[in-house]
């Protein structure tokens, strides 16, 4: 069958890239937490039996009460060709923006997405889709239409694509570190910050880096999305379509602390597509070499 006859009827598509980073601000909550419990702490409060003191609950407040400092959405957008486009970069951060500022900037989002659009995460049904949720409650936001479904946990595996679930085969693989599965793709991340430091960068309100963290994160799954889109979408070539989504961020970022590190991957690429291209005319065409000499 034809390439053109296999994809006659195919709609390009197009993803929503998400990243959120959050940490446990709202002290608030959790004192109405352990008012409820009847419970009042001490300074050298032990943990209760069975627990680590970052386990209990009552000790450690747990992710209810983290509030949604950063997010970075990246909208991609197929091209009839197979190649992919950035069609928006944004970034939502405190300081200049409140938690429910940032919400909204990302419901905006997938609001104003072309129909049909699907989202791209890395573990994003575990964080991101049910932080997003609970702080749209909190503040009486309502999802866009056709987003709803985000309401019920997000995880529709025709609109979520959860790169974390389709890489560790529906979560029964051991669960492993995006960085791990970059690391083995040679995909650059975490360029300017480790993600353990991550949490100590926001409560030491380094708002740039913490910035530039979610947005690495959120470009290095996208190109994650292209190696995974390339198992069942050959029509342009992996290295094209990484080196078109590295090109848009590089001018939509520049001057971005991880900017170099991409520039500089992006040129590798370069380089070996050319001596694959020069070994592939040499082996298949060795008069051209006799002639330019």
């Amino acid at each position: 069958m034809k390439p053109e006859v296999l994809f006659a009827d195919r709609k390009p598509r197009s993803w929503v890239v998400l990243d959120i980073e959050s940490a446990v601000i709202d002290t608030v909550g959790h004192r109405r937490f352990l008012a409820m419990e009847r419970f009042v702490p001490r300074d050298d409060q032990p943990p209760r039996r069975g627990y680590q003191r970052r386990d209990d609950p009552l000790l450690t407040p747990r992710w209810p009460f983290q509030t949604i400092v950063a997010a970075s959405v990246m909208l991609l957008i197929e091209h009839e060709n197979g190649n992919i486009d950035v069609g928006q970069f944004t970034t939502l951060s405190a300081p200049d923006l409140s938690e429910r500022q940032i919400v909204e900037g990302v419901l905006a989002v997938l609001a104003n997405a072309p129909s049909g659009t699907e989202l791209a995460s890395w573990a994003g049904m575990v964080h991101d889709v049910p932080m997003l949720a609970l702080a749209a409650q909190r503040h009486g936001l309502t999802l866009p239409s056709g987003w709803r479904w985000l309401g019920f946990g997000g995880n529709d595996p025709v609109r979520h694509l959860d790169l974390a679930r389709t890489t560790t085969g529906g979560f029964k693989m051991k669960p492993v570190h995006l960085a791990e599965v970059l690391a083995s793709l040679d995909i650059p991340a975490k360029i300017t910050a480790p993600a353990f430091s991550v949490a100590r960068l926001i409560y030491e309100q380094q708002w740039d880096t913490v910035q530039e963290a979610v947005e690495n994160d959120v470009i290095s799954t996208a190109l994650l999305l292209a190696h995974w889109r390339q198992l069942h979408d050959g029509r342009a070539s992996l290295d094209v379509v990484k080196d078109r989504i590295l090109r848009r961020v590089e001018e939509l970022r520049d001057g971005r602390g991880y900017v170099p590190a991409l520039r500089e991957y992006r040129a590798r690429l370069q380089a070996a597509r050319k001596a694959a291209a020069t070994a592939s005319m040499a082996a298949l065409a060795p008069w051209l070499e006799q002639d330019a000499a």
